[in-house]
């Protein structure tokens, strides 16, 4: 099934990309509650365990709910729905999302540069790399290379780039998808808004990957082999 394709069975939408982008916030809201002392926020000593929590918690939540909505709403699977299909080939994409993170650090020097955050990172890197222990750092790295680009790449691309398809032009549905994918990665930690120029070069390029194949393997190695160098970051 292409991206653009529009069976008449099909029954879910933008509105349900949103449902399942804040059923992941909710879920995550929810877990953080017994970490959270008496201050009203989460001591060091529990940070790092309550950001492996939050993190597979968030993006199962965000599985589960487009599993949902695909049989509740559409052709019942991942796969038919929103074009979950991996084949062997797409691995070597996984360079393809490690040369963009490159690319990706040089187009944001000039911000960092003259904002003065050269040593800017997300938060999620620095609590691992202040206080995890080697356990927890390969935890949180099977996260951010694996759970996290296939929840994400299901919500931005399977279901939120696949809904904008259906309403306009193919390139205006992968930028629309894109830029919204990279506003919601800083939305939560404003500091990184600089990076909101690399975050929205992985949506271009996997949303056009998703449009060409009309599936989110490609996607996926993409949005791997970018979060790659931060685990490895996160594991050194």
């Amino acid at each position: 099934m292409s991206a653009g394709s529009t069976p008449t069975r099909l029954r879910w939408g933008l509105p349900d990309a949103l449902i399942a982008w804040i059923v992941g916030i909710v879920a995550a809201v929810i877990a953080a509650a017994p970490f959270i002392g008496s201050n009203g926020t989460i001591p060091d000593d529990r940070e790092v365990t309550a950001t492996l929590v939050l993190l597979a918690v968030q993006n199962f939540a965000i599985i589960g709910s487009l599993l949902y909505i695909a049989r509740a709403r559409g052709l019942g699977s991942l796969r038919r729905d929103f074009g979950f299909a991996f084949e062997v080939p797409d691995l070597v994409w996984v360079l393809g999302g490690v040369a963009l993170a490159v690319i990706a650090g040089i187009l944001v020097v000039p911000i960092t540069e003259l904002a003065g955050l050269k040593d800017s990172s997300q938060e999620v890197v620095n609590t691992f790399e202040r206080s995890a222990g080697l356990a927890q750092k390969i935890a949180v790295c099977i996260g951010v290379v694996l759970v996290a680009p296939v929840a994400e790449e299901l919500l931005f691309r399977g279901v939120l780039l696949r809904s904008l398809v259906r309403r306009t032009a193919p390139v205006v549905a992968v930028f629309v998808s894109a830029l919204v994918f990279a506003v919601v990665h800083v939305i939560g930690d404003l500091g990184t808004g600089y990076y909101v120029p690399a975050f929205l070069l992985l949506g271009l390029v996997s949303g056009w990957r998703a449009v060409v194949t009309g599936r989110i393997g490609q996607s996926i190695a993409l949005h791997a082999g970018f979060n790659l160098l931060a685990a490895i970051q996160i594991v050194t």
